[in-house]
This record gives structure tokens, sequence and C-alpha cells, in this order.
């Protein structure tokens, strides 16, 4: 290193000593090379006093946001260290005494900059992130924490790897910087000094110690708004919801201009908790707040025709449903979609396999609908389907027995409704049984009696107590989406139909809340 801690002591008493208007000093500080010290400068040589000494540990930053006092050099040491692409100054709005206006003092710290990146300690392409005003770089700020805090929101919302130098603020600036930092999960740094002359009372820079303090917010997962994002993303929209009802109030004591975003979430939230439980009329009536946006398609083309649930009693129900090939496609699809979501997100694999037992009957009945030639017959057994459904294990066995050429429907597949003496005979001619579409998979079901399997376990779960292990809600799954696509004769991902929420940053960006969040919550 070539020098030692009292050539530094010696040298920075000399440039106490100095007679120097600012930007003079701070020249001095960055580019006047000193014999005593190996030829650096005052800056380079105490910062590379102090990496030796081991007191900077930190890596470097994409934003720099800079608390400005009264001294500039612990600033220009931490940009140093850093090495930011972006620096955000905060200022006070009240000025620098002697020095002048806020901006004034601004622009000592942009020149200083300059002569960082001349001598070659800094990025060339480090820039300044701030008002875009003619000679005014920074952001001037009342001297409160809730201005600090609301700037910080406004200024950073679309910023990430942010650092926060805490180090030149007032005690009010440094509790607003540090609830931000707190709230975005940004890291929080602060350049302290272990020896201070006795006489002039300063510190001396060459014992600076460079580092970052702990974020509680991040270390103790104390984000709301992380949990309102993963809450969504796991498509638990009423707990989404009544979380973010409980923060509301709280955000929008601190920045008010929250208040209508997060009512929109809410809204939003109301409205997929209503398509999720599968009722379609009531979101498609939620979303007629919401503005255009890309809606699940069960609730774009069912919404206007499904059921309605009154008290004890279902109105409105859909007639003639399994006579709808395209009704049918789009819940069997929107279905097996939840009944994935019950798996991953839910670990629900017990609801997950009746679910998918009950989305098996309804492709069954559809497949045998399709059968039905004849107008006057395909007309009478729709109404019959619309009372009372038959037994799933005689639609299995009556399509796949290979001997039989037809079907009578009242004598094979008779059900409540459609077996008296006086009910035509419903004719189906089957050309060859159905095909076997649940042989060979490579699961539990795959046999040639899957399909009868499958439909014991199904009676036997919905009847007794027995739990539900993940493979078999994933077999039985699998189960019926072989029969869905079999029925329809082409792949699910081949379907151009949606069953998905919004990203969680397309809804922010909707709702307005996307000025307000930092990237990593949103």
């Amino acid at each position: 290193m070539g020098f030692g801690k009292s050539d530094l002591e010696c040298i920075t008493k000399f440039f106490w000593d100095k007679d120097f208007d600012l930007d003079s000093r701070l020249k001095y500080y960055i580019c006047e090379n000193q014999k005593r010290l190996n030829d650096k400068s005052l800056l380079e040589a105490e910062l590379e006093y102090a990496k030796k000494g081991e007191r900077i540990n930190v890596k470097s930053c994409k934003t720099l946001v800079l608390l400005v006092g009264f001294s500039p050099e612990p600033l220009l040491q931490s940009i140093c260290v850093y090495k930011p692409e972006k620096i955000v100054l905060l200022l006070n709005e009240n000025g620098y005494s002697n020095y002048g206006a806020w901006s004034t003092f601004a622009n000592h710290i942009v020149t200083a900059v300059e002569y960082l990146k001349d001598k070659g300690l800094i990025r060339k392409d480090t820039h300044f992130h701030g008002e875009q005003t003619a000679g005014k770089p920074g952001y001037p700020t009342p001297d409160n924490p809730a201005d600090i805090f609301k700037t910080l929101v406004e200024v950073l919302h679309d910023e990430e790897d942010v650092v926060i130098d805490i180090t030149g603020g007032k005690k009010s600036m440094v509790t607003g910087a540090y609830l931000y930092a707190a709230y975005a999960g940004a890291r929080i740094s602060y350049v302290d000094f272990e020896d201070y002359d006795p006489k002039s009372r300063r510190p001396y820079g060459f014992s600076c110690k460079i580092g970052e303090i702990s974020n509680p917010y991040k270390e103790f997962a104390l984000r709301e708004w992380e949990r309102v994002r993963i809450l969504y993303e796991r498509y638990q929209f009423r707990e989404a919801r009544e979380l973010l009802t409980k923060i509301r109030d709280s955000m929008k004591t601190v920045i008010p201009d929250t208040e209508e975003p997060i009512k929109k979430i809410i809204l939003f939230l109301d409205y997929y908790e209503k398509w999720d439980r599968g009722d379609f009329r009531g979101a498609k009536e939620a979303a007629q707040m919401l503005g255009n946006f890309d809606q699940p398609s069960a609730v774009v083309e069912l919404g206007n025709k499904w059921y309605e649930i009154k008290g004890a009693n279902f109105e409105n129900i859909p007639k003639r449903f399994y006579g709808d090939l395209q009704s049918v496609k789009l819940y069997v699809y929107d279905e097996l979609k939840r009944i994935r979501r019950l798996i991953e997100y839910n670990q629900d694999y017990r609801s997950a396999f009746l679910r998918a037992g009950g989305v098996n009957e309804i492709i069954m009945i559809a497949r045998l609908v399709q059968l039905v030639k004849n107008h006057q017959h395909y007309n009478l057994f729709l109404e019959k389907l619309d009372e009372k459904t038959p037994e799933i294990s005689k639609v299995f066995d009556s399509l796949t027995k290979p001997e039989k050429e037809e079907i009578n429907i009242k004598k094979d597949i008779p059900f409540d409704g459609f077996r008296k003496k006086n009910d035509p005979d419903i004719i189906v001619q089957m050309s060859s049984p159905m095909a076997t579409w649940w042989k060979d998979q490579k699961n539990m079901f795959g046999d040639d009696n899957g399909w009868d399997s499958f439909l014991d376990k199904r009676n036997k779960l919905a009847h007794k107590y027995f739990a539900v292990p993940r493979d078999w809600a994933e077999d039985a799954l699998k189960f019926v989406e072989a029969n869905f696509e079999d029925f329809l004769g082409q792949r699910m991902s081949e379907l151009s139909l949606c069953a998905e929420t919004l990203p969680w940053s397309k809804l922010c960006e909707l709702c307005g809340m996307n000025h307000f969040l930092p990237p990593n919550l949103r």
C-alpha cells in the first residue's frame, strides 16, 4: 500500500485546514494525488485503507439513493463503493445555509460525481435520476418522514436493486427512508467512522466503515403486500381480500393516493372468488365494475345463462346443458384447471378426486347425448337430463361392450325420470365401442377395467372416511383429462380458452397500484 495511518492523518488535517470553496474542496479530495499517499488522492487512499482493514463489505447496486446533508465526503465514498448506474439525491427543500438553495448544493454533488468519473473511480455511464429541470437534479423534500416515504415511493416505483444510504440525512429524513427501505425490501447502507479528531471533532475519512444495516421488515417476512401477492397467485382470493382490507387503512394514511387502487384490487379479488367457486353469473355481474380485461372463458360465455342460488334453491338452471357442446367444453375445461389448483395450491387431494369424479360424469353423459341422432328423441332425452342423470357405471358399461350394436337407453341405462313404461325407447346405434382411452396410462387406472376402478374409488371416497394421497388425485385428474381429450378429439393445450387470473403485475397495472409498489412486490 505504501502509506499508513499517520500519513492519512497528516494529509486529512492538511485538507481540513485549506480554505476552499466547496467545488475546489471536493476536487482536491477526489483528484489531487498525494506523494505521501503513494500518488493517490485522499479519497482513493481512504477507501484502499478501509478495504485493507476489511471495513467495506458491500456489493454494487443499480440505484443508489443518498440523503444529502452538509458533508458530501461520506456520500462520495458510498458512490465509489456501490458504483451505481443511477444516483437519486434527496435534499432538504429549505436549503443548505451558506451553500445556498438545495439545487445549488445538488449541483456541487453533480460536479463531484464528474470528478469521480474522470478519476476512474466509478462507471462512466453513472447518471442522476431526478426532476427533469435544468440545473435542479434530485428531489427537494420537506423535513418529515411521511414526505420522504412518499417521495421514495413515487421516485423508485420502477427501480430495482436499490440501496438507500442514510448517512447524510437528518433523523426525520432517515426515518422516512428507513420505512421505505423496509416497505420495498431495499438494502440500507450507512457510512460510519471509527476514529475522530478530538480537537476538530471530525471523523477521519480513512476510518470509514461502510456496510448494510439489516432490514427487520425483510428479515422477519413482515411484508404484507408480498403475502397478498402470494395468496393471489395461489388463488386464495378470500384470504388475499381479507388481508388487503386489513392493511388498506394504514396504506391510505401513509399514501392517500393508494385508496382507489386498493379498492379496485379488492373488487377484482371478489370477482375472482366468485369465479373460482363456480358462480359464473355472479362473476359476470361483478365484472361490470372492472372495465375491460381478459376474463376466464367460462365467465364470459356462461355467465348470462348460468344458475344462481337463492336461499335453499337453484334458480335459472341452464336448460339442455348436455346438448350444448360449447358449454360443456367451457365448463369441463374450467373445472379441470380448478382441480389442478386444488392439488397444487390447496393440497386438498380428496376434494380434487371427488371433483374429478363429478366432471367425469358430465363428459360421459355428453358422450351419450352426442350419439342420439333422432331429433325428437334427442330433445326428449335432454329434457329428462335436466331433471335427473343416469348411473355412470351403466353408461361406461354400455359404451364399452364390443358386442353391443345398439343401446336402448330406457332398458340399458335407466334412471329416475326415464324408466316408465310409457317413456319412449331411445335407441342409439353403435358402430363401434368407445375407445379405451384410459388404458396404457402409467397410473392406477391404466388397466382394462380402469374406469370401473376409478368409479369404485370415487364412490368409496364420497361415502367413507379414507384419506387421499396426492398420487391418487393426480391419477384421477389424468383419467378425466384423457376422457375429455378423447371426447373432443384434441388436446387441452390446443384449446384457446382461458381459466386463469391476470398476472399479479398486470392486475397492479390495471388498478393503478404499479405506481406505488416497487418491482419486487408486483
